[in-house]
């Protein structure tokens, strides 16, 4: 898994980005670079809950006896010692003493051992122990085959790998495909045939990175998001924000001037943001296009009521329309920080898995946890640094203005 998730990750950064109707998908690329990213971080956890488990999972006496030349073989309970029955919830089990006869080099000889089983135990009933045939000082584990296992080290029990293994499928799923959304271009189709498909013909004046309004919460932080701005003949400006991954400096060499359509659905319920519209769909001449959010400059002006798209209106081809990806340095940049933080962590895991005491295993865990944290925090420093580069509100050109 870690290798799959390093070779993605190597793909995303070699990838050449290009807006092309070659190269490009007829998906948002963003979503796309999300969901790897996700997909990457779900197989480091999965690396990390295994390597921890089964470092956690083996007892130092049980080492021992394993070191000694340990055996495991089936044996009958002698006699019941004590037997309690603990409730936990839903569930529960016996915790018991038992005497059983173990078969040492020396011959058997009858041992007291604690048993933990869910049916209580009775005298003739077999279970199997864990000893060291020729040191019978070592003592005895005793329990069903599987839990003996687990104690040295052996496998996991079934039932854990099919529950962690489903949970982290449901998580690669949810990253792979449902970030992965549908055509922004069959949606169009969709929201017409619902009657609440809106249309109004733009024009590129500029790009821009400003502050996005979302969220609206006073104590929550407003990013800065690269911004497209347009005119309207039937209405005036349009601000139409993009995702912060998105170089606003290659995308402004490319689209000013460019002539295009921005469809969009208004909200059924009223948005918590003063000057949003909602999520649109900007298409551009030879079927390029953009997916973000559209905002006008002033709420209290409502869009024109007659950009209702009718039922008979021809939409461009679901499928055919490509996501505009510009060449960016920043993108890179940021996808090389992730890898590399998933690669260090690697590295602590790796460790743990020669052998070391249970308290350094979680803190080799948990400074695993900590680069993979880091090297996303230093991915979003990346591209938030670029942005703030630039001059806020300014439409960049090929000669693009930086601040001072």
């Amino acid at each position: 898994m870690a290798a799959i998730a390093a070779g993605v990750g190597v793909l995303l950064i070699r990838r050449s980005a290009s807006d092309s109707r070659e190269t490009a998908g007829r998906h948002w690329w963003v979503e796309q670079r999300n969901g790897w990213v996700g997909f990457a971080a779900w197989s480091w956890g999965a690396l990390a809950f295994f390597v921890a488990y089964a470092a956690l999972s083996p007892t130092p006496a049980a080492w021992e006896i394993v070191d000694a030349g340990s055996a495991m073989r089936t044996t009958e309970i002698e006699k019941v010692v004590s037997s309690k029955y603990v409730s936990s919830q839903r569930t529960g089990h016996y915790i018991s003493t038992v005497l059983v006869s173990v078969p040492f080099d020396q011959g058997p000889r009858i041992t007291e051992v604690a048993l933990t089983s869910g049916d209580k135990p009775t005298p003739g009933e077999e279970v199997w122990v864990l000893f060291a045939p020729s040191a019978p000082e070592l003592g005895v584990f005793v329990g069903d085959r599987q839990s003996l296992e687990e104690e040295i080290g052996g496998r996991a029990d079934l039932w854990t790998v099919f529950v962690v293994v489903g949970w982290l499928a449901l998580c690669w799923f949810m990253n792979l495909f449902g970030r992965w959304r549908s055509d922004p271009v069959a949606g169009l189709h969709r929201t017409r045939q619902q009657g609440t498909l809106h249309e109004l013909p733009v024009v590129v004046a500029g790009v821009q990175v400003a502050i996005d309004e979302r969220p609206a919460s006073a104590s929550s932080r407003k990013h800065l998001k690269p911004r497209i701005r347009t005119t309207s003949t039937g209405f005036g400006e349009l601000y139409f924000y993009l995702d912060d991954i998105v170089d606003p400096v290659s995308l402004a060499q490319q689209l000013v001037g460019v002539r295009g359509q921005v469809f969009w659905r208004p909200p059924t319920r009223q948005l918590p943001y003063a000057d949003s519209v909602g999520y649109a769909v900007v298409i551009l001449d030879e079927q390029r296009y953009l997916w973000g959010w559209l905002e006008s400059p002033d709420a209290s002006v409502p869009l024109p009521g007659d950009a209702l798209v009718p039922s008979d209106r021809e939409l461009p081809i679901a499928g055919e329309s490509r996501a505009i990806r510009p060449t960016s340095r920043v993108m890179a940049h940021a996808n090389s920080a992730i890898l590399q933080s998933f690669l260090v962590a690697l590295v602590p895991l790796a460790v743990i898995t020669f052998g070391v005491s249970d308290v350094a295993a979680v803190a080799l865990a948990v400074a695993s946890g900590l680069a993979v944290v880091t090297g996303r925090r230093r991915a979003a420093r990346l591209v938030k640094r670029h942005l703030e580069g630039l001059e806020p509100d300014c439409d960049l050109g090929m000669g693009v203005r930086l601040r001072a």
